[in-house]
């Protein structure tokens, strides 16, 4: 069987490509032939019916009839050749669905071409009918001008494709070129990309390092969107999809956010695309993928993200533990996190962390999170247990060695075994402490080892609190969720009120703490508040004032040992 896709952009002003599918045979194809659409893209972890962006499914010869949500049935009699058109709209801004515009087009594999049942196996192809002036940046192998090969779906779904007048550079690291497709063009200065290149080169030779130093692949490309509307990445074989504000570059804090996220995506070479989990292997596009081990392949590349970034001195080591500290304050001040296990967040994502509600905050952990807090915690127990011999480094080479290379995935139940071969200890007692349970994290212990202390402070002036959290809207102070066992839910304020005043004070976006200083714990306010239309007093019984603001930092009496393990572990 042999498929040809061609895209051509339908109306740029409306979001929409018109893409055309041929498939042909020596023989006559299946009778009759479906089509069908991926539910889901690989590294997102939600079902986003990427059918609903599909529009007049027609061929000119044969009658097609929808048959499942995402699936068509082309009715032939022994064709041997079937063409298809269709429309997909492509006006989502993400790093997993699509977007054109009069300036560029952005398509990823999943949401944009149908494929066909039981032959993902056969090879594809691409050609794309741009504008004048438009270049392309993808991972795809390019056969012709504008026509592109993936060898298979897994390939064309794992290679997204940037055309349009963007920003292009590239640098060299490790001996394999980069690409760098920025998008706008004129959204980043001479000055920034020449920083970006040059701390991109740093991280990739640096994370190379950890697995050998060989590369993967033989060539690389980032696609870099830069735009307020969001913050994130998606990963691929040989590329990856990153979106980030512009506004990223203007400060320090915003600069190692966005070489955050290069490294993260960056690691993700080997940590899940090559070293994949049991129950990824092999991607079933039209219905979840479980697995449980998310807390290692996104938590784990979560902890080695920033951390990189310290191993190759782009960040202090006082900025390293802000970071620590940061992942520690957003742990404990969430109640999920004694709801929700690590493993049992991981198996859930699929209706958890990617559907948040008012009620996230109560029910789960966030396994990006959380599970960079535990994999530094495990870092930190295996260097002390092993008096410095062995460290969770030793793990990713173990993890490569034996699963990367080899292409053989993780069992869903190995990690503990993994651990313990690389490092030569038994990690039962944490693994259940870490990963199975849903307990508090002795952070002090762990950090401990390294000569560390956590400091827990109040905010501000912060004498008392509601326990609830809250977002502007238009001047409006509104309930976006209310954090369980605090004040504010045993008072029954709800997400969604809108707090007018709170002891008799008049209160704006920005003015709980203001009304609360001078309260203390078991103080009682009347907070009033507006819920579907009515205004109403609810009398609330304050709690202490939340220790929320967290700094770790070097204990004034360190050990020799603990000092050389934190030194060892910072990178010093």
């Amino acid at each position: 069987m042999r498929i040809l896709h061609r895209v051509t952009i339908a109306d740029a002003a409306a979001h929409l490509v018109a893409v055309e599918t041929t498939i042909s045979a020596d023989a006559p194809l299946p009778e009759p032939l479906e089509l069908f659409f991926a539910v889901w893209t690989p590294g997102s972890y939600l079902v986003r019916e990427y059918a609903r962006h599909v529009e007049s499914m027609a061929c000119d010869a044969h009658e097609v009839v929808k048959v499942r949500k995402n699936a068509w049935h082309v009715r032939h009699v022994g064709a041997r050749e079937v063409t298809v058109r269709y429309h997909v709209y492509c006006g989502d801004l993400t790093v997993r669905t699509n977007h054109i515009d009069a300036s560029h087009v952005y398509l990823n594999g999943a949401p944009t071409f149908a494929a066909v049942p039981d032959h993902l196996d056969v090879p594809i192809e691409i050609e794309l009918d741009l504008p004048e002036g438009h270049v392309v940046a993808t991972a795809l192998e390019k056969i012709g001008p504008h026509r592109y090969r993936a060898k298979n779906y897994d390939t064309l779904v794992d290679s997204p494709i940037e055309a349009g007048r963007f920003r292009a550079a590239s640098t060299v690291a490790a001996s394999r070129r980069h690409d760098y497709a920025i998008w706008p063009a004129t959204a980043i200065s001479d000055a920034n990309v020449a920083r970006l290149l040059e701390c991109t080169k740093t991280i990739v030779e640096t994370e190379a390092a950890l697995f050998g130093g060989v590369l993967p692949h033989d060539g690389y490309t980032f696609i870099l969107h830069l735009s307020p509307r969001a913050r994130g990445g998606l990963e691929h074989m040989a590329s990856s999809s990153l979106i980030a504000p512009e506004a990223s570059f203007d400060t320090r804090e915003g600069f190692l956010n966005i070489m955050s996220l290069v490294s993260h995506e960056y690691f993700h070479l080997w940590n899940v695309k090559r070293i994949r989990p049991g129950g990824l292997s092999p991607y079933r596009y039209e219905e979840e993928n479980y697995t449980r081990l998310l807390w290692w392949f996104e938590g784990g590349t979560s902890y080695y993200d920033y951390r990189v970034l310290r191993l190759a001195k782009l960040c202090t080591a006082d900025e390293y533990l802000d970071h620590i500290a940061s992942e520690i304050a957003y742990v404990e001040s969430t109640p999920g996190r004694l709801v929700h296990s690590l493993d049992a967040a991981s198996f859930d994502a699929w209706i958890k962390l990617y559907r948040p509600d008012e009620n996230s905050a109560n029910s789960t952990i966030s396994y990006y999170r959380k599970g960079e807090l535990v994999n530094a915690m495990f870092d930190l127990e295996i260097r002390a247990r092993s008096s410095g011999r062995a460290n969770l480094d030793m793990v990713l080479a173990h993890l490569w060695k034996k699963h990367g290379e080899t292409g053989v995935p993780v069992p869903e139940d190995g990690m503990q075994k993994i651990f313990e071969e690389a490092t030569g200890l038994e990690l039962g007692d944490v693994f259940d402490a870490f990963v199975r349970s849903a307990r508090d994290l002795d952070v002090e212990r762990s950090l401990g080892h390294a000569g560390l202390v956590v400091e827990r402070a109040p905010r501000g002036e912060s004498t008392a609190s509601l326990g609830m959290r809250t977002r502007g809207d238009a001047g409006r102070l509104i309930v976006s969720s209310v954090l369980r066992g605090c004040a504010a839910q045993r008072a029954g304020i709800d997400a969604g009120d809108e707090i007018i005043a709170i002891g008799g004070k008049r209160v704006d976006q920005n003015g709980v703490d203001a009304a609360l200083l001078g309260k203390h714990s078991r103080d009682r306010v009347d907070v009033l508040v507006s819920r579907d239309g009515r205004v109403q007093s609810i009398e609330c019984t304050l709690d202490g004032p939340r220790l929320d603001k967290i700094k770790v930092v070097v204990a004034k009496d360190s050990t020799e040992a603990q000092t050389a393990l934190r030194r060892a572990w910072l990178g010093d």
